[in-house]
């Protein structure tokens, strides 16, 4: 499928001309969070302890959903995932898809801003659920664009436009908001393939909307992609200005990550024009920054640029150690431009150390990461002759008319012309039907995959809480019908905060996952259980006694702390709260659920690491 410039024209149109609609009060929030993230911090930590306080679930999502906003616009990036997690968990309990949508929408940028785009596919489709569950067309317009630049940054610019013409076709929204991420990422695609014209003519689009209709972090992120789009063109002076202007909207919003991409690539100008003084100056205050929000892309990127200028300056010892900090920071990524260039860096290095055998080596692992490269871009490449075939839309109508008119001046066709025509039809209609029917199939295993990932949790691999809500509600319904004993068991890790503040979230991690591995040996097969967000799972037992329940709680106990778990102490046991209720007919799941959540909060009271059993409702006492 394909975007033609003239939908792209009407679509641009659309959204920058239809009447302004009733804006929900936190689209509000967010450009205003945009402008001062300080202050939201403050106001959104007020409203987690006041709806906290008050149990009041869905508003403590959305009040973590723009904390986390709030987090990315001041550059506090080692705090978003763990706000963001705190946040799902409570949009689970109170099942709102709007503060889901919200919260997986900043999650999706926050790990394309690390180029983990299989994470950021995964909450991409999750946002996009999200959305549709909630009802709400401009969160599923802004899910729908963030799954588009996923798939631009995985190289697949065909997906990528086919979702921006599916919006095309059937959305409409007058946010400025979205409307700047639908220009910013058209122009980005077209910057891709050298039209750089038409991407210009967008970025500028987005840089305007930004500048006349939102807060200053938008502002200075639209400065930025302008000042690249005009750095790849050649136009230095108009990039180092508009740099200069992210950098400065960036300061005034305490937005460190935000300096740190800008200042490096006005190190990136400093460098191309002969000042490599300045421009190792920038480097040096740019690191940190991306060190402390690893940003690791950007920081091996800046470091080889740091190489690059002190092989330029013949400052080989100094190069050297650079060389291989920046070798061991891209071997844990997985990205293949980055060690091509790495490469050559390190063969520039060994050629000016006068080491040819070297040199060669590091050149041809070079050459093979090129090659590789390469591979993974052949699609892309297809479609962007595809896309460049619509730029020249208008050439290549005017030669169709030239060719029509030469055919209505032959007065004579032989047989045989005729006849290869017809043949050529013929194979060029199978070759079309065998296309559609192969997008066809990608498209149907694509969205078998994003069905499974919608029942799963993306860490553990475990049912994820819509999944165990599922079973759960289902059991409730033969509970109620008496073809079944349903109880419901609520699992809270103990200090588990203490385990990622300790020994790190890698850690943490582990643990979890050894958690979702036990509990899927110990339950016994009727039973079910899912990762609710965070630490909190929940298990769907069928015919349970009190006395089933205590022995479950031990089993998956005691297994939990047979095998060490990489990265914590031999001796240290890891412990869990649990609280358990048994149904009665009159129960739904959210009455459920939270006579469950209170006795688990009483064992946590109670000193944790025990179990703790509901009464059953006094109309079922006696």
């Amino acid at each position: 499928m394909k975007l033609t410039f003239r939908a792209l024209i009407i679509l641009s149109f659309l959204l920058s001309s239809l009447p302004g609609l009733a804006s929900e009060p936190w689209q509000q929030w967010r450009i205003d969070a945009s402008s001062d993230p300080d202050k939201w911090l403050e106001t959104s930590q007020q409203w987690i302890e006041t709806y906290d306080s008050q149990r009041d679930f869905s508003k403590l999502a959305m009040a973590y959903a723009l904390r986390a906003e709030a987090l990315r616009y001041s550059g506090n990036e080692d705090q978003v995932q763990s706000t963001i997690e705190e946040g799902l968990r409570f949009a689970n309990i109170a099942d709102d898809p709007v503060a889901t949508a919200l919260l997986r929408i900043n999650q999706g940028w926050y790990f394309l801003q690390r180029s983990i785009l299989n994470r950021a596919a995964a909450s991409a489709a999750y946002a996009v659920e999200a959305a549709k569950a909630s009802g709400n067309n401009n969160l599923f317009i802004e899910a729908e664009i963030l799954e588009a630049q996923v798939f631009h940054d995985s190289g697949d610019v065909a997906r990528a436009l086919e979702i921006l013409e599916s919006l095309e076709a059937e959305q409409r929204s007058d946010l400025p908001r979205l409307q700047l991420e639908f220009h910013s990422l058209i122009g980005a695609i077209y910057l891709d393939v050298g039209a750089t014209g038409i991407a210009l003519e967008h970025i500028r689009d987005a840089y305007e909307i930004a500048r006349d209709s939102l807060g200053a972090w938008d502002r200075s992120v639209a400065e930025y992609n302008l000042a690249r789009a005009y750095a790849r063109t050649g136009e230095l002076s108009q990039a180092r200005e508009f740099f200069e202007q992210a950098l400065q909207t960036s300061r005034s919003i305490n937005d460190g990550l935000g300096v740190a991409y800008a200042q490096m690539r006005l190190a990136e100008i400093e460098h191309q024009q002969g000042n490599n003084d300045i421009a190792l100056t920038l480097l040096d205050k740019t690191l940190p920054d991306f060190r402390d929000a690893a940003a690791h892309p950007m920081e091996a990127q800046s470091l080889l640029l740091k190489a690059e200028i002190l092989l330029a300056e013949a400052r080989l010892a100094s190069a050297k150690g650079v060389i291989d900090t920046t070798q061991s920071l891209i071997n844990t990524l997985q990205d293949v431009t980055l060690k091509q260039r790495l490469y050559e860096i390190i063969s520039d290095y060994h050629q000016q150390q006068g080491n040819a055998e070297l040199a060669l080596q590091a050149y041809k692992t070079s050459v093979d990461y090129l090659l590789e490269r390469q591979a993974e871009v052949q699609n892309k490449q297809i479609q962007e002759i595809m896309v460049r075939l619509e730029i020249r839309e208008q050439e290549a109508t005017n030669e169709l008319l030239q060719k029509e008119n030469q055919l209505q001046q032959l007065q004579l066709q032989e047989q045989q012309t005729s006849n290869y025509l017809m043949l050529w039809l013929l194979f060029s209609g199978a070759a079309i039907v065998l296309l559609i029917s192969y997008f066809l199939y990608q498209q149907m295993r694509s969205r078998r995959r994003y069905a499974e990932l919608a029942l799963k949790d993306d860490l553990t691999g475990a049912p994820n809480r819509r999944a165990v809500v599922r079973h759960c509600k289902l059991g409730l319904e033969q509970v109620r019908q008496n073809k079944a004993a349903l109880a419901l068991a609520i699992i809270d890790f103990d200090y588990f905060k203490q385990v990622n503040d300790s020994f790190g979230h890698d850690v943490g991690d582990a643990v979890l996952k050894r958690f979702a591995d036990v509990t899927q040996e110990c339950l016994r097969r009727q039973d079910h259980f899912g990762r609710m967000g965070g630490e909190e799972w929940l298990l769907v037992l069928f015919d349970a006694s009190e006395n089933d329940a205590e022995l479950i709680f031990s089993r998956i106990l005691n297994r939990m702390n047979e095998v060490e778990i990489k990265g914590l102490p031999r001796d240290y046991r890891v412990t869990f709260s649990m609280g358990f209720a048994e149904a009665t007919a009159d129960d739904t799941f959210e009455r459920l659920y939270k006579r469950a959540d209170d006795v688990l909060y009483a064992a946590k009271e109670r000193g944790r690491q025990r179990l703790q059993i509901a009464p059953l409702p006094p109309a079922q006492n006696g």
